[in-house]
């Protein structure tokens, strides 16, 4: 390879090139006169490397950096170094700011060379035409032989370079062999170039194995991390994979590996893995109780998923969600679900139990429901019930007061809006309740109170089933099963042209009618007894109940309130009642003048010796007005007007 009289012809036109301005001639490859005038226009000196070293914190910054192509490249550098041991050869790597990384070579033969150590900086614009900083800048294999360097020390090596990409195509640095020009091989060049590309190959094998490895651990992670128990099986049942949820659903130790082991050992249930796998059927939100092999019970919604291999099945993915997890997730999405069940209403009385044995047969229908009723007979009680026992128990129950909300309001309250529709709007529109209640039951209670407009809007969404938001274009299909509510006569109401008529038609497919409190008085009992409980929590009280003249008081009242105004009255006397039992004095008067009271001993006390009563009252208080009117149940002013009235003076009653 070595060819004096070439050799000697470069270096004249490299004399006269840097020394006199003379243009080299064609001979001379265009890639090196262009390096040579960059190095002079950097000043770069003529006869020495002068190479910069970096400091050693930087280095280590540099190979951290740089740690897998160097990683990639060693193996390659010491086959290259073999092939030339003994010429006076060294193998670099350098990163692409032409930092030497990694030399091989004998350490004789580095010493001399400065630029050959590692830290040197071989960039053209400092140590000017060499094979490093030339292939950098060039991004291109070259070879440089003997005069073509720039500095007249490199004028006897030989330096051959080739860039090293990454996977996608970046220069990151460069392989590079310089020998004694003498000793340099006819064939260096391409053996650099094999190798980079060998190098390059490993790194991108490096790059995806890392890659995949991350993808690994970031899908270990995200299966660790989902909410639903996740277990993956052969097809004969055995485990391939479970994750932390499903060991805690399933009561198992989640720090023992369960892999390989029958999921059946665990899980002991009617799961019939071989008849779903020959069904080649998934199982979708199936509602399970599974006997586990701790002995306890998971309650769960279970799905089974075939894994395909093409056209046959390899395995199986069983999903547990907990049942309440399942619920608390619906109420948070949602906002609302059935909040009561028949068991929670109270039905002594022959006309009640006849009204909730009917409500319970619309349950399991489908067809629109009316229930009908006085203010405070529990019709929204009935609807949640209703909504509980039938087939969309587990789907939305989302109940709206027609009459709570502005009539302006309400069309886009029920079918939603799009955004910018209105000022004050959401920028990104807003669901109504019937889009939020898809698949459920919408409550539409005081539905004699809707306006005329959106009475029509309704019926158009009864008769489509589909919902156009308010300043929408598309419509949205749904499924909804209505129950609505009302204390108004809707046939007046019709009449009057107040309530359309069709509509009418359209809700009243089951009528439900709830009778008043007056007329299912058996009730009154067992619905006091209801209440105690209940507000003996809620005020931390330990009243026992009603003392029989009590109860009687109760039973002869005729309730115009109905249930709300007994639960109303039984709250205000569980506030005032310091004994075991409510008595008389704890209630309003008004409950004292129900003109169907039964002539009982308190009725006695009250009616007939009145005044008797009132000033056993004042004795027990010690003539204190304020305490006796509140057991009394009066004002201050009529407790005053009594005594005037009965000429009683309460002064005579004070210790």
């Amino acid at each position: 390879m070595f060819d004096i009289k070439k050799m000697n012809y470069i270096y004249k036109e490299w004399e006269n090139f840097v020394f006199k301005g003379i243009k080299p001639s064609d001979k001379i490859k265009d890639f090196i006169v262009e390096s040579w005038a960059r190095s002079l226009a950097n000043n770069v000196n003529l006869q020495h490397n002068d190479p910069i070293y970096i400091s050693e914190e930087k280095f280590i910054k540099k190979t951290k950096r740089s740690k897998n192509f160097i990683k990639s490249a060693v193996p390659y550098m010491r086959n290259l170094y073999n092939s030339f041991k003994g010429s006076g050869c060294t193998v670099i790597v350098a990163d692409k700011s032409c930092c030497v990384l990694e030399v091989i070579g004998d350490e004789e033969d580095i010493e001399k060379i400065k630029v050959h150590k590692k830290r040197a900086l071989c960039k053209e614009e400092y140590i000017g035409t060499n094979a490093i900083g030339t292939t950098i800048y060039l991004d291109k294999a070259i070879q440089i032989l003997g005069p073509e360097h720039f500095a007249l020390e490199n004028h006897n090596l030989s330096c051959s370079a080739c860039p090293v990409h990454d996977r996608e195509g970046n220069l990151i640095g460069c392989l590079s062999i310089s020998c004694i020009l003498e000793d340099a091989n006819p064939h260096i060049l391409s053996m650099v170039t094999a190798a980079a590309g060998a190098i390059e190959r490993q790194i991108i094998i490096e790059s995806e194995l890392k890659e995949k490895q991350n993808l690994i651990i970031q899908r270990e992670k995200a299966f660790q991390s989902i909410s639903e128990g996740i277990i993956i099986l052969d097809t004969n049942g055995k485990i391939i994979s479970i994750n932390e949820k499903a060991l805690k659903l399933a009561d198992l130790d989640i720090k023992k590996s369960y892999i390989k082991d029958d999921i059946r050992n665990y899980i002991k249930d009617d799961i019939d893995l071989e008849s779903i796998i020959k069904s080649k059927k998934d199982i979708v939100n199936k509602e399970k109780k599974l006997k586990l092999s701790s002995g306890s019970i998971l309650n769960c919604i279970l799905s089974i998923s075939l894994i395909w291999n093409e056209k046959n099945i390899n395995g199986l993915v069983v999903i547990l969600k907990e049942v309440q997890e399942v619920h608390n997730l619906v109420n948070k999405m949602i906002g609302s679900t059935a909040r009561y069940k028949f068991e929670d209403i109270i039905a002594k009385s022959n006309i009640m139990k006849a009204t909730i044995d009917f409500a319970k047969i619309a349950s399991n229908s489908f067809s629109n429901v009316l229930i009908s009723g006085e203010s405070g007979t529990g019709k929204e009680l009935v609807a949640h019930s209703i909504h509980d026992a039938s087939k969309r128990k587990n789907k939305p129950f989302i109940a709206i007061n027609c009459g709570s909300i502005p009539s302006g309001l309400i069309e886009s309250e029920l079918f939603g809006y799009e955004g910018g529709s209105f000022t004050g709007s959401k920028k990104e529109g807003n669901p109504g309740k019937f889009e939020l209640a898809n698949g459920g039951t919408i409550f539409l209670d005081e539905i004699g109170d809707m306006p005329l407009e959106v009475q029509t809007s309704l019926l158009r969404v009864i008769q489509s089933k589909e919902v156009y938001r308010v300043g929408g274009k598309h419509p949205k299909k749904i499924d909804v099963r209505i129950i609505a509510a009302t204390h108004r006569n809707l046939e007046d109401m019709v009449l009057e042209n107040s309530f359309r008529l069709d509509l009418y038609y359209r809700l009243n497919v089951l009528n439900i009618y709830i009778p008043p409190l007056r007329e299912r008085k058996e009730d009154i009992e067992a619905l006091v007894e209801c209440f105690i409980k209940e507000f003996n929590k809620k005020l931390n009280k330990k009243v026992k109940g009603l003392n029989k003249d009590s109860q009687n008081l109760l039973n002869c009242y005729e309730w115009p309130g109905n249930v709300r105004e007994l639960s109303n009255v039984l709250e205000r006397g569980m506030n005032l009642c310091q004994e075991d039992y409510i008595q008389n004095k704890h209630f309003p008067e008004k409950i004292f003048s129900s003109t169907d009271m039964k002539k009982n001993d308190y009725e006695s006390s009250i009616r007939n010796n009145e005044k008797e009563f009132i000033i056993k009252i004042l004795e027990k208080n010690n003539g204190n007005i304020k305490k006796s009117a509140e057991e009394l149940g009066f004002s201050r002013s009529k407790i005053y007007r009594k005594l005037k009235k009965l000429n009683i003076d309460y002064k005579n009653y004070r210790n």
